[in-house]
């Protein structure tokens, strides 16, 4: 073990992937305990255990603020709630049976509570409903699964077809129940409603992906059409009973709500090394992140891109079964490619270490409290901090001060609303002052490939949030959601605390500044959707949406409204909602 220690003491890390790869020779003497892959993103799992938290108000393994859940967990959980006599339902039991299915690597007595299918396709595919093909030996576990979206849509006022194309493959296994693997790769090409398009050219980037390159299909004649690849790829092992670690590159989302002000996935796949400590009630988070501050197209063709990179911690309570709260810290910071060793601390405040160093980094710090109660109700919240003065509001010389930066969302979810198995609403309020997540150095801000790394809308604005999801039927799924934000814009020429990626230093005003300043605008959008499931996660999907944009500049205002179906497997995209 000592010469482990002596190599990592005597390196120099120039950047998180030497640290990462220092780290985990540091950490491969002591696997000792299993972990799983996670569930991907926007997966339907992801609302069944939310649901099921709030119904049953079980003390389970899994903390819903931090995504992505370990299918380990989520395979625990859904059989914690099968052994317990109560109040779940047939299609509450049908949601069960979805887990067991999804989660079946995680799951030692299958014959019970796994479907199978030992004949499947030529006694080789598709043996047991989630998986194309699987192993399963004493010592090595693979899942493989294709994954595709194909989609197409008509837009109003447009003769050309909008599309979705998406082909991958997802491929997750174990060796020796100690390390696991996750890798999915998707290929992808796109014509997006115009406002989305509007978004591509504005930031040079796809909004929930990255790069792209302009793309010209032989069988439609469209433009503005894009080729682009999404990457998930990591490895996961428990440094100790209760330690787990994980390096790749993928995405994270923190938070209850439809929306996250402290870490979404609104932005581009990132390197990084995640640690999490789950001891009691309490789950601590310590993620590192190589970041980029601006996208590939930016540069031209083989030109390195900048790098800058972010440390955060979360740490979640569960002070009871049904109420629990979370502190979380971050800050982003570049130092010419090399990574700040000062922040692998994993306890001390970022705050300390800036003020100990000297740095000019970009530190936020937040606070989030989730409450179930009634076995039908959640009521949470977010509040981000990025700076702030007292005296800006009560001092009437210094109300509207510029560097008042922060955000704030509340929100609450009723499932089973007005006694209707699995009628499930939600409401939700967002608000983010000007010139949030952004910094005096550009570089710096709480961004990533172009793209803001919390709320889509970056900063400016306030927005609510109404959504209502309807499951009549195990297979069937209808859901709608409606949203309005009032948001402010910046011209070509003046800062009003729009965008993050522009300096703070180029502001119009250092008081008087209010939230939805600049240009004004109103956002209306109201999305539905409709999937039945055919096969274990092949959905055919119907898709209608409606946006409006109401600007004080009419060369801003847009409206779309689109109609699509499409046929979609072991794919979840987030809905394109800003």
């Amino acid at each position: 073990m000592l010469r482990y220690f002596t190599l990592i003491l005597s390196s120099r890390f120039s950047n998180l992937r030497d640290f990462a790869n220092a780290g985990l020779l540091l950490f491969s003497p002591l696997l000792l305990f299993s972990q799983s892959s996670g569930i991907p993103l926007h997966a339907p799992a992801y609302h069944i255990l939310d649901r099921l938290d709030i119904k049953s108000g079980a003390f389970g393994p899994i903390h819903p603020e931090l995504k992505f859940f370990p299918r380990q967990d989520a395979a625990d959980y859904a059989l914690l709630l099968d052994s317990l006599d109560g109040s779940l339902t047939w299609r509450d039991r049908a949601d069960l049976q979805y887990l067991f299915d999804d989660n079946n690597d995680c799951i030692a007595d299958t014959a019970r509570f796994c479907n199978r299918n030992e004949r499947g396709l030529f006694k080789v595919f598709y043996r047991t409903p989630a998986n194309l093909f699987e192993v399963n030996t004493q010592y090595f576990k693979l899942r493989a699964n294709p994954m595709f979206n194909f989609h197409i849509g008509q837009q109003q006022d447009d003769p050309e077809l909008i599309f979705m194309n998406q082909r991958g493959l997802e491929v997750r296994g174990s060796v020796d129940d100690k390390l696991f693997f996750y890798t999915n790769l998707v290929e992808s090409q796109a014509r997006f409603p115009n406002y989305v398009t509007k978004r591509v050219e504005e930031f040079n980037a796809i909004p929930y992906a990255g790069n792209f390159k302009r793309y010209n299909p032989r069988v439609l004649d469209v433009t503005n059409a894009y080729d682009f690849n999404q990457a998930t790829a990591y490895i996961s092992f428990k440094a100790t009973k209760h330690v787990g670690v994980q390096l790749g590159h993928g995405k994270h989302f923190i938070g209850n709500g439809y929306r996250s002000l402290f870490l979404a996935d609104a932005n581009n796949y990132a390197f990084y090394l995640k640690l999490n400590t789950r001891v009691w009630r309490f789950h601590y988070q310590t993620l590192f992140q190589e970041l980029s501050p601006i996208g590939a197209n930016d540069l031209g063709n083989n030109v390195r891109i900048p790098k800058k990179y972010v440390a955060a911690h979360y740490l979640n309570y569960r002070i009871t079964p049904k109420l629990s709260v979370g502190l979380f810290e971050a800050t982003v910071f570049n130092r010419s490619q090399q990574f700040e060793l000062q922040y692998l601390n994993p306890l001390i405040l970022y705050r300390t270490v800036e003020g100990m160093i000297g740095s000019p980094d970009n530190v936020l710090v937040g606070f989030d409290a989730r409450w179930n109660l009634l076995d039908r109700f959640q009521v949470y919240g977010q509040f981000v901090l990025d700076e702030f003065l007292f005296s800006a509001l009560v001092k009437p010389e210094e109300k509207g001060w510029w560097g008042n930066k922060y955000g704030f969302q509340s929100g609450v979810k009723y499932i089973n609303a007005f006694g209707a198995d699995h009628l499930d609403l939600q409401l939700e309020y967002n608000m983010v002052r000007p010139f949030t997540y952004s910094h005096a150095d550009s570089l710096n801000a709480y961004t990533h490939y172009n793209q803001p790394l919390a709320h889509p809308l970056l900063s400016n604005f306030k927005e609510i949030i109404c959504m209502a999801r309807w499951q009549p039927l195990p297979r069937l799924i209808f859901a709608a959601r409606y949203i309005h934000a009032k948001t402010g814009d910046n011209t070509s020429t003046e800062n009003w605390g729009a965008n993050p990626m522009i300096s703070n230093q180029n502001r119009v005003l250092d008081y008087g500044n209010f939230t939805g300043q600049g240009v004004a605008a109103n956002i209306d959008i109201f999305g539905f959707d409709a999937s039945w499931m055919m096969y274990h996660n092949l959905f055919v999907d119907f898709k209608f949406l409606y946006r409006k944009k109401d600007s004080a500049d009419d060369d801003r205002d847009l409206k779309t409204q689109i109609f699509g179906l499409g046929l979609r497997m072991n794919l979840w995209n987030a809905n394109l909602d800003f």
